[in-house]
């Protein structure tokens, strides 16, 4: 495809909202953007993050950091280069997030934290740079190959432990809504590559994994849904929308949890009067 400046920066752009912020929280209020249901807004409003694999989270966060490295090295469009970096902060929000609610850290904790995972996504991101740059100006094709790989194998292996949750829940609890920015983040992206001067089909292996293993969530919802078991609590089997609201799914699971069945307590002093021998009261 010839080289089309403004296509391929208008796409690259395009990747950039989609890629990167279908981890980021929506908005400021409660009613009118959880009903968006990203990752790190629906972990707020749950005030939990049940379902979501911390393994899968540092995965795509380390992933990030090696395909940040390469296309800083390989000099790729401006927003590409950017894109990886904004959705390995995201990523990191939620892995903070992860100890904040499941493991019940203190804000020093958390913070201490993210300060080390920060230094050592630095340091690591200027290291694989530098060893990228010096594969290009060795013309070492097979260390810039591998280096170019590396992001999509490790992004790609964070999927299988939520692959693992999810089969062991019988439910995809990452919201259609990020599903559907993480697909269309990846295929605006490997269409930028496609305006370029020459196609990168190193950089598109990690859009084009991401697109797959996308769609491969999306076909285990499908079949979940099927199933009858998409989208329900953990362990109580009360089902929660997920196009509620915060304050809408809080109340729900609140009161299904409490609230006895109806007409529960009258149905059996009905059967125990039956049993006497007495005539039920109407």
């Amino acid at each position: 495809m010839a080289y089309n400046k403004a296509a391929n920066a208008a796409f690259a752009w395009l990747g950039l909202v989609f890629w990167s912020f279908q981890l980021a929280p929506q908005g400021t209020t409660q009613h009118t953007f959880c009903n968006l249901n990203s990752v790190a807004w629906q972990n707020f409003c749950r005030k939990s993050t049940e379902g979501v694999s911390v393994v899968m989270l540092y995965f795509w966060f380390a992933g990030n950091m090696f395909y940040g490295a390469y296309a800083v090295a390989d000099k790729l469009y401006f927003g590409l280069i950017i894109q990886p970096q904004i959705f390995a902060f995201f990523t990191l929000l939620n892995i903070l997030q992860v100890y904040w609610y499941a493991y019940k850290w203190s804000l020093t904790k958390t913070c201490s934290a993210g300060a080390i995972l920060c230094i050592a996504y630095a340091g690591l991101h200027i290291g694989f740079w530098k060893a990228e740059e010096r594969a290009i100006a060795n013309h070492n094709d097979g260390a810039v190959t591998f280096l170019g790989v590396l992001p999509a194998i490790v992004i790609a292996a964070g999927f299988f432990p939520e692959f693992y949750v999810c089969v062991k829940e019988q439910s995809v609890e990452m919201s259609n809504f990020f599903i559907m920015l993480d697909i269309m983040g990846g295929v605006f992206s490997t269409i930028s590559l496609a305006f370029d001067h020459t196609f990168d089909y190193v950089a598109s292996i990690t859009y084009l994994i991401v697109v797959l293993l996308d769609i491969v969530l999306v076909i285990m919802k499908v079949y979940f849904y099927i199933r009858g078991t998409q989208g329900r609590v953990h362990g109580s089997g009360i089902a929660v929308s997920s196009t509620s609201s915060c304050a809408g799914s809080q109340y729900s699971s609140k009161t299904s949890e409490t609230s006895p069945r109806p007409f529960a307590n009258n149905d059996n002093v009905e059967l125990q009067q039956l049993e006497e021998g007495k005539q039920p009261v109407q």
